[in-house]
């Protein structure tokens, strides 16, 4: 499922009006495989093609850890700026720090589906054979009581198969977007972008009916 984007935006490099109240961003969650970089030929040839071969979407690095929190950053960052040009009060929540009793919160999850049409949490590292890439997204209203997990882990990762495989919370999800494209920067842009036009219409949807 997914929301209409119907964020309107001010002229280019100058902020809507503002959207009340506060959004603070998450960083979404990515898994990392247990492996270590790559090495013989497949690394002889990266090296001489100056770093350059061409990657996939979410394709392993030499680094998976730090491939990963790339994109965990990218992610937040594209999101944040989108929607403050959207005219939002955004911040972005730390690791680990509290979450505020009022405003919203946007988080959530890089997943990838096996071949048994099962959700996993998504992983970056070598070997770990993405497919379909999608993000699902919780867009919460913070001064409702209570958060409720994005999903639940129903059955462990495997050696062959790296991901836990999970189940989202149909009543938490937002929305749900496919990542598509071999350009990794393009597609994360475009995935922050549809997120922020689903926030903003999450929250004026909900200030009219409170109006």
């Amino acid at each position: 499922m997914s929301l209409a984007a119907t964020a309107s935006h001010g002229a280019e490099g100058v902020p809507a009006p503002a959207v009340s109240p506060p959004v603070y961003v998450s960083d979404f969650d990515l898994d990392v495989s247990d492996v270590k970089p790559d090495s013989g030929r497949v690394q002889q040839a990266r090296r001489l093609a100056g770093g350059l071969l061409p990657h996939g979407p979410l394709h392993s690095q030499e680094d998976p850890q730090a491939h990963a929190r790339e994109i965990i950053e990218e992610m937040s960052e594209a999101l944040t700026a989108d929607l403050t040009k959207a005219g939002v009060d955004v911040h972005r929540l730390a690791p680990g720090a509290s979450v505020p009793a009022n405003g919203w919160q946007v988080r959530g999850v890089f997943l990838s589906v096996d071949e048994g049409n099962r959700m996993r949490r998504a992983v970056v590292g070598f070997g770990a054979g993405q497919g379909d890439l999608q993000v699902a997204v919780a867009i919460d209203d913070l001064s409702k009581a209570g958060r409720t997990p994005l999903y639940e882990n129903v059955e462990s990762e495997t050696k062959d198969k790296p991901g836990a495989v999970i189940k989202l919370n149909p009543y938490v999800i937002a929305a749900k977007f496919v990542l598509s494209g071999r350009d990794e920067h393009a597609m994360i842009k475009n995935a922050a972008q549809q997120i922020s036009d689903a926030t903003v219409q999450r929250i004026r949807g909900n200030d009219a009916v409170q109006k």
